[in-house]
This record gives C-alpha cells, structure tokens and sequence, in this order.
C-alpha cells in the first residue's frame, strides 16, 4: 500500500507471514526429528515391508482368478495350442518366483528392522520371537514355501501343472507343484523334507501361499500396532504438534 510520499509497502499481515514463514519451517524440522515422527516412520516401513510381499502375492492370485473364467482359460487349455498353454505356466512360474523373493526378502528386512531400533528393548523383541514361533511354526508348510525360494534360486524352476477340474455346473483351474521333482533336491532342511515326504504328488502351491500370506498380513500388523503402542504417547504429542503447525501453515500461505 501507499505511503505519504507515495511509496509502496507490504500490507501488514502480508509482512508478518513473510516473517513466519522462516519460523515454520524450523517448526516443521523439529517436527520431522521429533519421536512421534520417528514412531510413525517405523510404522510406516513396517506396512512397506509387508506391502512388497502381500502386491506380488496379489498378482500371483490375480492370476489364478482370471483363469477361472471360461473364456480366457479354454483357449489357453485347447490342445491344438500347446504354446499358450507353456505361455501361462510360464507366467505362473514367473509370478511364484516373485511370490518367494518378496517373501525371503521380508523376512530378511524385518528381521534386520528389528534388529536394527529394537534391540534394547527385550520386551518388545521378546514378543517379536515368541509370535514368529507361534504364528509361522504352527503353520507346517511354512519351512517348505520358505526353502522352495532356495530350490528355485539354486537348483531350477519347480515343475508346475495346471488342473482343471470340469463338471456341468462349475469350472475351476488351480495350480500345482510335483513332489518327485521337489524331493530330487538335496537341500531342503530335514524337517521339510520330512513333510514334503509326507504330502500327495500334487502339492496345492496356491493354497499353502495363500495361506501363509494370510499369516504374514496379520503378524505384520500385530507388529505395526506394537509399535504404535509403544511411542503411543510421542505419537500423540506430534499430532497435536502436527494439527498445530497446519493451522499455521494455512493461516500464512492461505491454505
């Protein structure tokens, strides 16, 4: 605005934003560094972690879901055209490989995690271990879909087949791994061996991940929600901090 002799000059509250801006953005560093911040950003690597795993699982069932329909499987199952039939096991073996890379690698990195901000705090990785114990150990194919990531990585592609199972009322297709081929390997851990011995022929793959990933998911946010509950209080002193600066924010860049 105007002055006397006709000057021009910041209108008061532009001014004083002017002069708050400088201000929120050490606000806004103290708030990154503070340990409620700290918290949710251990929270949120924890659902990155799992994410990996659960999206390749994902579209490995997406997949197995598609295949369901009639009208994409039949043409693909006509055995006048064998190489689309090599084409989709080729996809499923694609996508299993993803499956248990993305497996190997979350256990890996949460385990590293664990190690990595939690290792003075006995309670906390004392809960870790006992649940790992409980909820995987009291799966029996866990060690196998954990060791098949080894097989295939250092031995070959596990032979995969499809089934198909027809009836006048319904159609449905899953896919399957063959046991010989499996136990032709000399690396599995004993007691995997031992239940690998014990299955059929056909080992129902899309079932035991299945299965496992519904485990995984629910462990993973048994986990997430421990560590909300131990910084519950940083947590909910940075998100009145966090309410406050927005307000501020908006009040001086006119949000």
């Amino acid at each position: 605005m105007p002055t006397e002799d006709g000057h021009l000059t910041d209108a008061p509250d532009t001014a004083a934003h002017a002069y708050e801006r400088p201000h929120l953005l050490v606000w806004q560093d103290e708030l990154n560094a503070s340990a409620g911040h700290h918290a949710l950003s251990l929270m949120e690597y924890v659902r990155r972690i799992g994410y990996v795993f659960q999206a390749n699982v994902a579209q490995y069932n997406g997949l197995v879901a598609r295949v369901q329909d009639p009208a994409f499987a039949l043409p693909i199952f006509d055995v006048s055209n064998p190489q689309a039939h090599d084409d989709l096991h080729s996809e499923v073996e694609r996508l299993l490989h993803n499956v248990l890379m993305a497996l190997s690698t979350r256990i890996d990195q949460q385990r590293a995690f664990i190690a990595r901000h939690f290792r003075h705090d006995p309670t906390l990785t004392g809960r870790y271990a006992a649940k790992v114990k409980s909820d995987f150990g009291d799966y029996a194919p866990t060690g196998f879909v954990r060791d098949l990531r080894n097989y295939l990585t250092h031995y070959r592609l596990p032979v995969a087949r499809s089934r198909q199972t027809f009836s006048l009322q319904s159609f449905a297709v899953t896919f399957i791994l063959l046991r010989r081929p499996l136990l032709e390997w000399s690396g599995w851990k004993n007691d995997t061996k031992t239940w690998l011995q014990g299955q059929d022929e056909e080992i129902e793959i899309v079932e035991l991940i299945g299965g496992y990933a519904r485990i995984a998911g629910s462990f993973d946010k048994w986990l997430h929600d421990q560590i909300g509950l131990k910084y519950a209080s940083e947590i909910r002193e940075y998100e009145t901090a966090a309410e406050a600066f927005n307000k501020e924010w908006d009040r001086a860049f006119g949000g």
